[in-house]
């Protein structure tokens, strides 16, 4: 210790240099204090930080269907940066040594993979065109092969503002080769999914006609009369309005096909 204060009072030049070493102690003192206090703050979080990950890795090793958070409580969830370095730090009293730097720099967000999968298709033109091409490709067809043409065309582009019509004319071909089941399935898929679709009207006149043929005669005329009241002055309304003229004289069996000609 006497070589250290020998050492500073040559640097202040001896003379009045006890003053000057006196000012650079509290200087001195002044900064060990401050790093002493950023030490502990940089403690502090360093151990919140430990705490927040040990609980992220406890809510990991949970089964999987307990796993994930509902989407409130993601939204509330700590963002934890991956790359995120934790260094627990000592006070310098104790450790006799400058705190490392704590590197708290997030990395770089990844572009969202719906984003560049939806930049990558082609346009919606190219989409379209094939999809008109396709659709005319399946009408061109005939039998089984028709049918199943449409049927597909309806999955593959439901967003299509054809999709419903391909769904009633692939029931209708159906219903001219006899099956009935298949025929009446698609009528009522058409009417659910495409409640505002143009070709509502004749998927009611055919699902009324999946009535008829199970003898449900109510149900039946309930649909004739919807057909009646929603769509008027309409091709399949006026087959309505004189089926259900028929239907209100007759008794007996259930007729074999709705008012229009074909199944």
């Amino acid at each position: 210790m006497p070589e250290v204060c020998a050492a500073l009072l040559a640097l202040a030049g001896c003379a009045g240099g006890e003053g000057a070493v006196r000012r650079d102690q509290e200087a001195l003192r002044a900064e060990v204090r401050a790093l002493r206090q950023e030490n502990e703050s940089l403690s502090r979080r360093v151990d919140a930080l430990s705490a927040k990950l040990d609980g992220l890795a406890t809510r990991s090793a949970r089964p999987a269907a307990a796993a994930v958070p509902a989407k409130e409580d993601a939204e509330k969830a700590p963002v934890i940066p991956p790359d995120l370095a934790v260094v627990r730090v000592e006070p310098a009293a104790r450790s006799g040594r400058t705190s490392p730097p704590v590197p708290t720099a997030v990395a770089i967000a990844e572009p969202d993979p719906g984003r560049i999968e939806a930049l990558s298709r082609r346009g919606s033109r190219d989409l379209a065109a094939e999809a008109d091409g396709e659709l005319k490709r399946a009408r061109a067809r005939s039998g089984d092969a028709r049918a199943h043409a449409l049927e597909d065309f309806a999955a593959r582009y439901p967003r299509h503002p054809s999709a419903d019509n391909a769904l009633v004319e692939a029931s209708t071909t159906y219903a001219e080769l006899g099956r009935a089941d298949a025929a009446c399935a698609l009528a009522r898929r058409a009417a659910e999914d495409y409640p505002a679709g143009d070709a509502l009207s004749e998927a009611l006149e055919r699902l009324a006609w999946c009535e008829s043929r199970r003898g449900a005669r109510d149900a039946e005329r309930r649909l004739l009369e919807r057909l009646v009241t929603e769509f008027p002055r309409t091709p399949a309304a006026e087959r309505a309005g004189t089926r259900l003229a028929t239907i209100s004289g007759r008794t007996g069996d259930a007729p074999d096909g709705p008012g229009r000609s074909g199944p």
